[in-house]
């Protein structure tokens, strides 16, 4: 009765959260990432001037709320994502189809205007100054250059050839003396210019600055001494002071320029000025046309994994593999309604995520599923063998789960824009797939069987073995001899671990740009054009060592003007070949110089900067980081899974040493599988030029969490039949019965993950960064598997073997039989207490040791059941 209580309480938990999770999926739009929609990326430092007078942090907060204003007002961006990263950085996501020239002049510009006393420009009344003002041949934009007094003169600019900064103009404006800064700007507006042909910007300034300003003109009055406005470090506009004027709380520049740069200068400064000087260490840009393709890629290929796992269920395991479904497809609403509530990003490799953690989110279903047709052969009644099935399959289900969400959280905090967003999908989703395994699941299943339907032993798949599980019927008397080949195993793994490490040193490991810091863009090109001939071309334009590598992609249709296509207002788009390429710093590619990165390869290539479909630049500050957090992710993975095991298996068998034993086993194996993973990467970058990115990191860390995944499902069978051991049974036919009873388990819980890879593969990958993401997966799952049965096993033998040498007593076996009997005593010596409590003292002689013998039968019983 109470038992029936309980499933009707957790059905109606979750039809209250079906129902809600239902209402925010209506409710809330997906926020997609800038590979989708397309877009502006930038990544910021702060670099703050000595006599700054707030923390950094402060000025981070007051960075963002000025970008935010810049965003939403001068660029119109609806929804831009400004956050921050460390202390002293900024991440800057502008989607929309957004000019990544025009978002750099309005995010990145402090916008910080200034007014100064020019004492080394000729004025009216002092002719014989060092410079002269000159004005620009820029009719747009307001800007002074300087001519020196000097024979023969000379033009100074605020900016050389390559772009940089002008050490000279900036030395000319340095030994002005300041008048006002940023803080003394309270408003700016457009105004028609005076000779009503163009616009100029007016300022209205603080009190503070209405009183220094109306000072200055005073102490000068008379002089026609220079008044200058600048702006981040280029003159606006110089002039003299008129004789008879006293400039208080407003202010114009003179010209005639066109509306809309006054209004965005205006708009700028009104946003507020930055506080601190801002250095770019990365950018990217992304054409949405692409975008929408790969979306429609990747959730098409999700829908048909989606229907493919389906099928296996229901096809399989019958009627819990129906229930199992219908968990599945709460499971896809409750993590979608989820990542909507938090406000995640989906991007490309996040979606890949989502769609690969319904894959994983069917391995807890399937685990317990496998366990209940195991009690059902064992003659449980079906009520007790569903009891027993999620009962016994809990801890290898925690214990999978717990370290792919390890490896998840290394990977959200060291991570930045995709490896973030995937590594948040797959930990919401994997938590989610526990409840709904774990709580559906068993809620829908002990609810019908309870309510007397569906009760035949045969609905569940009892006679299913496709995949091995006719093994477990004799494992008991005939194991799968696993152990005794060990060697053969070992043997295996080495050769296909050795060509990849060949290729390692033959130079086929080839970092990107995030590694090595440079330039990266996607364009499309003709059918006919090879790597070869486009490495030719940019080599003669002195850029060397570039990555080239081809995707099939949409990109917008041009006519023959190079005009975009537009039919009934919807832009036209066709899908074309594709070529992505990477080019390091060296060349005309120089750190520092973005602005020039595009010009200098569309220059070599004959194609115009528009044309790219996407852009990015990574500087050295996020190339070092980005390798940091590849060594410390790893390390930090590997450091949590070997705690987290060691802790768990030690505290069940007798001590956190036999604790780690399992944990290193699991190491060794992990070891394996990244080594082929980056082998494999080694390979495909021998001969595809595909290059490795933070995104392959994210993907090599995700292994090490799965493949973890099955090595646990077997490991946790061993720690199950150590407690249990059969009559004489020793070590070598203990891990091979344990291998035998899992085998089935491991082989099904991988081939539903191994299903949906492929079909990304396949279909699902718009990139070629996307397809080695899902490669470098799918190698790591299938070699993951392997190493759980061949490896890991064998491994933990071997190293009781070995401590089994120092005497008997220190063999896992006889560890975790003391373990059991300190257990057992340790039990019966509470239940005697309780015994005799409860009798006091008018007990009959003998209720203690009567009552002892019950609680002692009752632990027989459960242990037999547990």
């Amino acid at each position: 009765m109470q038992s029936s209580s309980r499933s009707y309480l957790f059905l109606a938990v979750v039809v209250a959260l079906t129902a809600l999770s239902g209402w925010l999926f209506q409710a809330r739009k997906f926020n997609y990432g800038l590979d989708v929609e397309g877009g502006v990326r930038f990544v910021y430092q702060l670099e703050a001037p000595k006599d700054m007078k707030i923390s950094m942090a402060q000025a981070q907060a007051r960075v963002i709320a000025v970008m935010e204003a810049r965003a939403t007002g001068p660029l119109g961006v609806a929804e831009p994502t400004i956050q921050p990263k460390g202390v002293d950085q900024i991440i800057v996501e502008l989607p929309g189809a957004v000019s990544i020239e025009r978002a750099r002049e309005t995010i990145g510009t402090t916008a910080r205007l200034e007014w100064y006393h020019a004492t080394n420009i000729s004025s009216p009344e002092v002719a014989f100054r060092p410079y002269r003002a000159t004005e620009s041949d820029n009719p747009d934009r307001p800007e002074v250059w300087f001519t020196t007094n000097s024979t023969p003169p000379r033009v100074i600019k605020p900016k050389l050839e390559g772009g940089k900064p002008n050490p000279e103009y900036e030395g000319i404006i340095k030994s002005w003396t300041k008048i006002l800064d940023g803080e003394d700007l309270s408003d700016a507006q457009a105004q028609r210019s005076q000779t009503g042909d163009g616009y100029q910007p007016a300022f209205v300034f603080t009190p503070g600055g209405a009183t220094k300003m109306e000072k200055w003109c005073r102490d000068h009055f008379g002089r026609q001494e220079n008044l200058a406005a600048v702006l981040d470090g280029t003159v606006l506009s110089l002039s003299p002071l008129a004789k008879d004027a006293i400039i208080s709380d407003q202010g114009y520049i003179m010209g005639n320029f066109s509306a809309p740069y006054v209004l965005n200068l205006t708009n700028l400064l009104k946003s507020g000025a930055l506080p601190v000087s801002l250095k770019e260490l990365s950018s990217s840009s992304v054409d949405p046309t692409q975008g929408e393709f790969a979306l429609k890629q990747i959730v098409t290929t999700g829908s048909i994994a989606f229907g493919i796992i389906a099928l296996f269920l229901i096809v399989y395991y019958l009627f819990p593999g129906f229930i199992a479904l219908i968990a599945l497809a709460l499971y896809v609403l409750f993590t979608l309604s989820a990542l909507k509530l938090a406000g995640a990003t989906f991007s490309l490799a996040a979606i890949a995520g989502f769609i690969l953690s319904v894959g994983m989110a069917v391995d807890a279903n399937i685990l317990v599923f496998e366990r209940v047709k195991e009690e059902i052969r064992e003659g449980r009644t079906l009520q007790k063998a569903i009891e027993l099935g999620f009962k016994r399959a809990f801890s290898a289900i925690l214990d999978s789960n717990a370290c792919t969400i390890i490896t998840s959280l290394v990977l959200s905090a060291l991570g930045t824009g995709p490896v973030r967003g995937f590594a948040s999908t797959l930990i919401i989703g994997v938590a989610i797939s526990l409840f709904t395994a774990v709580v559906v699941t068993r809620s829908l299943l002990m609810f019908i069987v309870g309510s007397g339907l569906a009760t035949n032993p045969k609905w569940y798949g009892t006679e299913r073995s496709w995949f091995g599980e006719k093994f477990e019927a004799q494992a008991n008397e005939k194991p799968l001899n696993i152990l005794q080949k060990s060697k053969t195993w070992f043997i295996i793994s080495a050769v296909t671990i050795i060509p990849g490490i060949l290729f390692i040193g033959l130079g086929g490991l080839k970092p990107n740009v995030e590694f090595r810091g440079g330039f990266e863009a996607q364009y499309a090109v003709p059918a006919e054009a090879t790597a070869a001939s486009i490495t030719e071309v940019l080599e003669k334009a002195g850029m060397k060592e570039a990555n080239i590598k081809f995707a099939t992609g949409a990109v917008q249709k041009k006519d023959d003007k190079g005009e975009p296509v537009v039919q009934n207002g919807v832009p036209v788009t066709e899908e074309k070949r594709v070529a992505s390429l990477t080019i390091p710093f060296g060349g005309p590619i120089k750190e520092g110089e973005q602005e020039q990165a595009n010009t200098a390869v569309a220059s070599a290539l004959g194609i115009k900067p528009s044309d790219f479909i996407s852009s990015s630049y990574v500087g050295g500050t996020v190339r070092e980081e980005t390798i940091r957090n590849a060594i410390v992710g790893v390390a930090l993975s590997t450091a949590g899974i070997v705690l987290y095991l060691a802790i768990r298996f030690g505290f069940a068998l007798g001590g956190f040493i036999i604790g780690l034993r399992f944990a290193m086993s699991v190491v060794i194996a992990l070891v394996h599988d990244v080594l082929l993973v980056i082998g494999l990467a080694a390979v495909t970058g021998f001969f595809l030029n595909w290059d490795i990115s933070a995104l392959f990191i994210s993907a090599m860390l995700t292994v090490i969490g799965f493949s973890t995944h099955d090595t646990i499902v077997i490991f946790d069978r061993i720690r199950e039949n150590l407690r249990k051991p059969l009559p004489g049974e020793d070590m070598l036919h203990l891990v091979n019965r344990s291998i035998t009873q899992s085998v089935a388990r491991s082989i099904n819980t991988s081939m539903t993950v191994i299903v949906t890879l492929v079909l990304l593969i396949v279909f699902g990958s718009a990139s070629a960064e996307l397809r080695q993401f899902n490669l470098a997966m799918l190698a790591g799952i299938v070699s993951g598997t392997y190493s759980s049965i061949f490896n890991a096993a064998p491994l933990l033998y071997l190293w009781d073997k070995a401590a089994s040498k120092k005497g008997d007593e220190n063999s896992m076996i006889a560890i975790a039989k003391k373990a059991m009997t300190r257990n057992r005593l340790t039990r019966t010596e509470v239940n005697e207490a309780t015994g005799q409590a409860a009798a006091g003292p008018q007990s009959p002689s003998g209720y203690g040791q009567t009552k002892r013998r019950t609680r002692a039968s009752e632990y027989g019983q459960r242990v037999d059941e547990d």
